[in-house]
């Protein structure tokens, strides 16, 4: 199935190479998409009983079963990734309008949203003690596929030592916007540790296993438009499994020094009191060759996104995903031209490159 959509694809960066050909396409031209084919591996799942209840709340231990919280739900059509033409943007730091194209052009949408802050279009649902081992934590849409909308997973890494429900309230809200997370078991080694890599690859290849299996997610995963995001050491590890080749866009957040042979976008995210990430992060985006944003929240120090759901560091993740994910134009705003959201307070110092 991977190998037929790595396929498609090769087809489309062809029909993009003539204008006819790109006409007889049916593309738009809004920029290039940034997919890749999914993985896989042999490993089961084991999925815990469920129960009821509102919406999770950040903090406190993982516990079995299900936790289904409120808010209505969004339908939308489904349909295959496509590519795009790129425009004329700015270059490496620059600003401008044009420059690289959003994900997802000719795949599913989402309803529009104006405030990124808020909760999205899907009712979600928290599954605790499922995957490889029992030992990871799903926070997704409930129900799935509806009006035959495709999901995209994403696979989150938290700090070191770190349950990952200490980020519930984060990745809930990341769900409730059409996306299955998929929250790995501790990562108990330092940055760039295997182990912490392999703990978030083993979750990748879980979900993505499901698309084909009998079950709740066969046939509604967006399987070639993956994200792979992590929080500090889990940050490190999301750059170094952004070469998978489902992965589509790499989100590190106060992530440390990290490289990989990326093939989609990477937003990094730091802040001004991050006095040893904030280099790290630095060191990051200047050996990154794929389109990159790296943004700094002022006075966020490194633990600033266990508090408050994510802060104001949140909104630019769920815009940077719906843009380079949906094609969700109304999110361009926060990253391109001079005057993007993420150009100014309580944002600074903005850094793009590859951005043409």
């Amino acid at each position: 199935m991977y190998n037929r959509m790595k396929a498609v694809r090769r087809f489309n960066v062809f029909c993009l190479l003539s204008s006819v050909a790109l006409l007889a396409c049916g593309e738009d031209n809004g920029g290039a998409a940034q997919a890749a084919g999914a993985g896989s591996s042999s490993v089961s799942a084991t999925t815990s009983g469920a129960s009821t209840s509102g919406t999770a709340g950040s903090g406190g231990a993982a516990s079995s079963g299900a936790d289904t919280g409120a808010g209505g739900m969004g339908g939308a059509g489904a349909g295959a990734g496509g590519a795009g033409a790129g425009g004329a943007g700015a270059g490496a730091g620059g600003a401008g309008d044009g420059g690289a194209g959003a994900g997802g052009a000719g795949g599913p949408a989402l309803p529009p949203i104006t405030d990124y802050s808020a909760e999205g279009p899907f009712a979600t649902t928290v599954e605790r003690n499922v995957g490889p081992n029992g030992a990871y934590t799903v926070f997704r849409p409930e129900p799935l596929g509806a009006d035959g909308f495709l999901h995209a997973p994403i696979i989150f890494g938290p700090g070191i030592g770190q349950q990952v429900a200490v980020h519930t309230t984060m990745l809930t809200n990341f769900a409730s916007h059409g996306f299955v997370v998929v929250g790995s078991p501790v990562l108990s080694g330092g940055p760039g540790d295997a182990g912490n890599l392999k703990k978030m690859e083993d979750g990748l290849n879980w979900i993505l296993e499901q698309n084909d299996a009998p079950g709740k997610y066969q046939g509604k995963l967006y399987v070639d438009h993956a994200v792979s995001m992590g929080f500090s050491v889990g940050g490190t590890s999301a750059v170094q499994l952004g070469g998978h080749e489902a992965v589509a866009t790499v989100v590190s957040i106060h992530g440390h020094r990290a490289s990989a042979d990326l093939h989609g976008t990477m937003l990094q995210t730091t802040g001004t009191r991050d006095t040893v990430g904030m280099p790290l992060q630095q060191d990051t985006y200047d050996m990154s060759e794929v389109p990159t944003f790296l943004a700094t929240l002022t006075g966020a120090p490194h633990a600033y996104i266990e508090s408050d759901g994510g802060g104001e560091e949140r909104p630019a993740i769920v815009a940077w995903m719906r843009y380079w994910i949906y094609n969700d134009m109304g999110a361009r705003d926060h990253f391109f031209g001079n005057d993007c959201v993420l150009c100014k307070a309580p944002w600074e110092n903005p850094q793009r490159k590859n951005w043409e």
